[in-house]
């Protein structure tokens, strides 16, 4: 594990420990403690030599990975490869019932999502982090570099890149490009998604200065038309009620 990890850090990538078969960090700040500083590694393993390693995914390590959880996963990114082209060969991890695909960090930011680019496809990016072998799943399966893909980090092609990547603006948030506020109100979401988007949908809303009375009727019309099955009405209404108060003390109103 040591080894591993003085190897990692010498390519650039922060690692930090996670506790022996779980994914739990093992120090108290957790991914925020990564580092490639080789003392301070060695200090980690040797106080605990069967640690899990974790790599920090995101800017510093420069590096993004997706998560490809299972069949139906595979099923699903087979059906973006066939529309768009298929991925080019990168470091691949094998996991415990799936795979990791590794991706140099591109000139926009990659946030960590679940179920973005298709469902059961998670990806890992700024505020995340991977384990990587040797490391052991919680279930008692060993991780692994795939010997069958590539042996250096690809660039990801332009059509992920346009799914998952973020611009920002001066102050460092992301600006989702209209598209994918097209997309979010014309096919709506299934359950387990409904809150959050409309969330999101209702503090785009508010934050081009589209009236909370408006904002309200239109996030309802949205609701019982787009999600699958829609909100309670009460619901829609507390988000609204919440983000707008979010709003109303962001402007010093």
């Amino acid at each position: 594990m040591l080894r591993t990890a003085l190897t990692l850090a010498a390519r650039g990538m922060h690692v930090f420990p996670c506790m022996p078969r779980d994914k739990r960090p093992a120090t108290e700040h957790g991914l925020h403690d990564a580092t490639t500083d080789r003392q301070i590694i060695r200090q980690w393993w040797h106080q605990d030599p069967t640690y899990n390693i974790a790599v920090a995914t995101g800017a510093a390590s420069r590096l993004f990975v997706i998560d490809i959880d299972g069949l139906d996963a595979e099923l699903e990114l087979r059906k973006l490869e066939a529309g768009h082209g298929l991925l080019p060969p990168s470091v691949e991890v094998i996991t415990s019932r799936g795979r990791h695909v590794y991706f140099q960090w591109p000139d926009c930011a990659i946030r960590n999502s679940a179920s973005r680019i298709a469902p059961g496809i998670d990806v890992r990016g700024e505020g995340g982090y991977v384990l990587v072998p040797p490391s052991i799943h919680p279930s008692g399966r060993q991780y692994f570099w795939s010997v069958d893909t590539g042996n250096s980090l690809a660039a990801a092609p332009q059509w992920l890149i346009d799914k998952i990547g973020e611009r920002v603006n001066g102050n460092g948030k992301p600006q989702i490009p209209p598209s994918e506020w097209r997309t979010l109100v014309a096919d709506g979401v299934d359950e387990g998604q409904r809150n959050n988007a409309a969330t999101r949908l209702c503090g785009y809303l508010l934050r081009h200065h589209i009236d909370a009375v408006v904002t309200l009727e239109l996030l309802q019309l949205w609701n019982a038309a787009r999600c699958r099955p829609p909100l309670d009405a009460d619901e829609v209404a507390a988000i609204v009620d919440s983000i707008a108060a979010r709003e109303l003390k962001r402007r010093g109103a």
